[in-house]
């Protein structure tokens, strides 16, 4: 029998979920659980070990630290769920000018925009602020903050294309001469004429409603072990 690349796909996807309600699982119980002969078994649970995913310990098979990390996403990276994404958006301001990007790449390609991008799994707001500030614009600034978190869905012919949450910052740039960015191009604008920029509508809307708010949005960290919560705090 042949297996075909989606069926492959399939079921090392059917192996990993099997970790969802187990934090170990012996051969035979993989086996019993997908219902496929031990020979193809045997070839995806070696595969996953190559690829990082499974580690085996005596007769057991475990996620390694780099697959735990895709448990609460099995949904969206199967395409069973979509998500919305976290994106970091920040107001990099200088006296009373704002900077802007003209995007390049969809979705909102050739817009204005708020400096911004996905947030990284081990980022704090002011991490990945900074990060997507110098990438994109190779300045250096002082976050002072966020000021708003929006939730912007996108509708196209009654579907909802995208979704993103908005956590909306401010920065201060540290100067004001702006260099060639891959991203697009970039242009300081007057803050209080921005009106007919151009901009994306939910930019636009942050800037004039909630560029001088503050946010209460509270950052925390705890501790998981063999799947025991401990050491919650506040960041």
């Amino acid at each position: 029998m042949k297996y075909s690349g989606g069926l492959v796909k399939k079921e090392r996807e059917d192996i990993f979920k099997l970790f969802l309600e187990h934090n170990r699982l012996k051969f035979n119980e993989i086996e019993k659980a997908i219902k496929i002969r031990s020979n193809m078994v045997s070839y995806h649970l070696e595969k996953m070990q190559e690829e990082g995913l499974l580690e085996k310990k005596d007769d057991y098979y475990y996620l390694t630290k780099k697959a735990e990390r895709y448990l609460p996403i099995i949904p969206h990276i199967t395409g069973k769920e979509l998500s919305p994404l976290p994106i970091i958006l920040v107001a990099v301001m200088q006296k009373n000018k704002i900077l802007l990007i003209r995007r390049n790449k969809r979705p909102y390609k050739d817009y204005w925009s708020l400096i911004g991008g996905k947030m990284q799994l081990e980022e704090s707001f002011k991490d990945a602020a900074n990060r997507v500030i110098k990438k994109k614009t190779r300045l250096d600034a002082d976050f002072k903050g966020l000021s708003s978190v929006l939730l912007e869905r996108v509708k196209g012919d009654d579907l909802i294309k995208h979704g993103f949450i908005l956590f909306f910052g401010k920065a201060v740039a540290k100067d004001s001469d702006l260099k060639f960015s891959q991203y697009g191009e970039l242009k300081w604008f007057d803050v209080k004429n921005i009106d007919d920029a151009g901009l994306i509508p939910s930019d636009l809307w942050l800037i004039k409603n909630k560029l001088n708010s503050k946010a209460d949005v509270v950052s925390a960290e705890m501790n998981e072990k063999n799947g025991d919560l401990s050491d919650f705090k506040v960041l």
